[in-house]
């Protein structure tokens, strides 16, 4: 069988950027992340959690939570013990640490990466942080210094070079 592996670029590390004029992108560090379906208000109630915001909603840049759909979110800043994830009292949890990467994107540029990447208007987002961005499945939301894209952790190096791509940065 052929070896694949050159054909894929390297996964970028944590802390990894982009810079350019107006212009910063990079990796952040694994950044915790659970997976929630079922009752949500419930799990926001017992771990102290804000309600989930949607697309381009503001959140702390340290313990939030994403609407994803009508019964399903992501909780950021959140563990749970693998063994312990499940379906229990109405709510199901997934670590999904692992699985998807987290991008900061700030400076005063960070809106015209969102408006070609995306046909949604930034005015009238939506109660939903799921989008497509560039053309991949992703969630967004601000924090106190830019914006912050969840994406499947294999998609980061393309996310990367799209972005170099746009002539924005790179």
């Amino acid at each position: 069988m052929r070896d694949r592996a050159a054909f894929w670029p390297p996964a970028p590390a944590p802390g990894a950027a982009l810079r350019g004029d107006g212009l910063i992108v990079r990796v952040l560090p694994a950044v915790p992340q659970l997976m929630v379906s079922g009752d949500l208000d419930a799990f926001c109630a017992a771990q102290t959690l804000s309600a989930p915001v949607g697309l381009l909603g503001q959140v702390d840049d340290t313990r939030y939570a994403l609407r994803l759909a009508r019964n399903r979110m992501l909780a950021v800043g959140l563990t749970a013990d693998h063994a312990a994830a499940g379906w229990q009292d109405g709510i199901a949890t997934t670590p999904m640490t692992g699985a998807l990467a987290v991008l900061h994107i700030c400076g005063a540029n960070a809106m015209e990466v969102f408006s070609r990447a995306s046909a949604i208007d930034p005015r009238a987002p939506g109660p939903c942080a799921a989008l497509l961005f560039a053309g991949q499945t992703a969630a967004l939301c601000r924090d106190p210094q830019g914006l912050r894209l969840h994406i499947d952790r294999g998609l980061a190096a393309y996310m990367l070079d799209w972005v170099a791509a746009t002539g924005l940065a790179g």
